[in-house]
């Protein structure tokens, strides 16, 4: 039995959040191989995704953390990390952007690697309305990442991975993009790629902004 914690931050999220839940325990339902819960980990969102999230939890394998502010999507990975008892992890949004339909293939993927990554990029990829200046970013920071890291997606937001990767490294980054210091620090060898239909946000907007890029310019070079 694969034995898998998926960590999804949560910052008003409240209707997104119950589509969300519905629609990757109903993914999972027939999967007699694995076995998931969910860890949300929720910014103290002023919509009540934090009360949300309870209600939930009294239905499905779900956990929440409720933290004190909005303090950043990297270090509420690592604290859904740090609950977590599984020997595999995984990250996704809470918004419905990361199509949860290609989760049971991504998990089983990690029988040969150590890291398997959503991407954005790949030959059978598709992005849904992907606006001009939010398109030029991303392949502006991936074109830079990929230089340090040689993996095709390495700010994706959607990958799983197993804990021994992680070792006892210090996670510092409280961005956006956690996958990049995972990839630059962490101990692996064998990264797979999974191309994915990255969906159009329903019901929230993107969360990124100039400090976002900022910390991610920050992180590209320290690790240049």
């Amino acid at each position: 039995m694969l034995e898998v914690s998926i960590i999804s931050p949560t910052f008003n999220e409240r209707e997104n959040l119950p589509k969300l839940v519905e629609e990757l325990f109903s993914t999972m339902e027939n999967i007699s191989d694995i076995d998931i819960e969910l860890i949300i980990v929720d910014d103290n969102s002023p919509d009540g995704t934090g009360d949300e999230a309870e209600k939930l939890a009294l239905k499905y394998p779900l956990k929440v953390i409720h933290r004190k502010g909005k303090m950043g999507l990297g270090s509420a990975v690592m604290e859904g990390f740090k609950l977590s008892t599984r020997p595999l992890l995984g990250v996704m949004d809470a918004d419905l952007s990361h199509d949860p339909s290609v989760i049971p293939e991504m998990i089983r993927l990690l029988d040969n690697n150590d890291i398997v990554v959503g991407t954005r990029f790949g030959d059978k990829s598709t992005v849904e309305k992907w606006r001009f200046d939010r398109k030029l970013t991303s392949f502006a920071g991936v074109y830079l990442a990929r230089k340090i890291t040689k993996v095709s997606d390495p700010l994706s937001g959607f990958f799983f991975l197993h804990r021994r990767v992680l070792g006892d490294m210090k996670l510092t980054s409280p961005g956006y993009k956690i996958l990049f210091e995972i990839l630059v620090k962490g101990n692996y060898s064998k990264v797979k790629d999974v191309p994915f239909r990255f969906r159009t946000r329903e019901y929230s907007h993107s969360k990124l902004n100039f400090s976002e890029y900022v910390l991610f310019v920050k992180q590209l070079l320290l690790f240049s």
